[in-house]
């Protein structure tokens, strides 16, 4: 009688998993970790940009890029070194400053993206949207909704700059874009200065129907920042300080579908507790010196800087000073609600806050 001889099952299955995986399978057995995880599989960092390096790409840009020539838009994102193939600030938004020089027009388009600007340096410029001119001052924010003509003029002695941010590396990781150049037959019938203001406020009128779901609001500075100053006194978030989202206000949600809006201030000497979420987000610094602790790193800040955070990562923000610090925020947080993916933990130990066991060092323009 032959003699059996006993399968060696561990060495079979690994030879039948890379059998498998060559011909372009995968053994859930052998992956699962990776279909499913634990917690998150964050696979990009935070990371800060100093205002010095982005003004003067701003300045030089602006000598060396013609809207003649070409350029459509003269604007460059802060690109987070992990997602260079999304070029995305995270992996979800794209933050970039535009500059746009006296007496320029950056011509009409339109793209699948949604976009927010959010004016940090001139006046009385405009972006046209949906062939309505919106004048914006320092600090407003205005939209431009998904397959919205836009175009942007400057009829200002003064350049003028904004925060541009738009969700172009979800669609890219949606595998989706589309873009279109306006033209003398592309191009909505034009509509009047303040055709939504007319329109879209606490009382409407009850014969007209605005056109669009996202209205062209212009969000004032002084209205928003009117709000937040009266409430400075409230005990505001343990973990934001005093914040404030911009809405629609049609639906009192987030101005666009897939990212939201805030202002947030910290007071003199705040210190907010950590915690994670399921969002990422990106910041513009407006006023104030401190530090963000991102993961046990300490990110220092100052006026004109961006810095970002990734999903799921421990995040506190410290100022320090006498003084107030202000920023302008953005997320994804309409894309993670949509989806009910929204979670959010706090940091427990040492009274909610982190050791600091690393400081970042941000680049400078060489």
């Amino acid at each position: 009688m032959a003699t059996s001889i006993p399968r060696n099952w561990e060495a079979e299955l690994s030879d039948f998993n890379d059998r498998m995986v060559r011909h372009h399978l995968t053994p859930t057995w052998a992956y699962y970790s990776e279909l499913v995880a634990k917690e998150p599989p964050i696979a990009y960092r935070p990371y800060l940009w100093k205002s010095e390096l982005l003004w003067k790409v701003v300045h030089k840009s602006g000598e060396l890029v013609d809207l003649e020539r070409g350029g459509e838009r003269r604007s460059f994102e802060v690109v987070n070194p992990d997602l260079r193939h999304l070029h995305g600030t995270t992996h979800t938004i794209g933050a970039a400053l535009q500059l746009v020089q006296p007496g320029e027009l950056a011509p009409p388009h339109r793209h699948l993206a949604n976009a927010i600007r959010f004016i940090v340096k001139g006046r009385g410029s405009y972006t046209a949207v949906q062939g309505e001119r919106l004048y914006m001052e320092e600090r407003d924010l205005i939209l431009t909704p998904t397959w919205t003509w836009h175009e942007h003029g400057n009829e200002t002695n003064e350049p003028i700059v904004w925060v541009d941010a738009l969700d172009y590396p979800f669609n890219k990781l949606m595998q989706l874009s589309f873009f279109q150049p306006g033209g003398p037959t592309a191009a909505p019938e034009p509509r009047p200065v303040n055709y939504t203001t007319n329109r879209v406020g606490l009382a409407r009128p009850t014969w007209l129907k605005y056109p669009e779901e996202i209205p062209n609001v212009t969000y004032r500075w002084t209205d928003t920042w009117k709000m937040m100053d009266a409430l400075r006194k409230e005990e505001g978030s343990a973990f934001d300080g005093i914040l404030f989202e911009y809405v629609n206000p049609f639906t009192a949600g987030s101005v666009l579908p897939t990212m939201a809006c805030y202002a947030q201030l910290l007071r003199p000497g705040e210190h907010t507790k950590a915690r994670r979420v399921t969002t990422s987000a990106v910041r513009y610094v407006l006023e104030g010196e401190g530090s963000t602790i991102v993961n046990g790193t300490r990110f220092d800040w100052a006026p004109g800087d961006f810095f970002m955070v990734p999903p799921w990562a421990w995040t506190e923000h410290v100022n320090g000073s006498a003084k107030d610090a202000v920023f302008f925020v953005m997320t994804d947080k309409p894309i993670i609600d949509t989806f009910k993916f929204w979670r959010e933990e706090a940091y427990t130990q040492n009274g909610g806050h982190q050791a600091v066991t690393d400081l970042f060092v941000p680049l400078q323009w060489a």
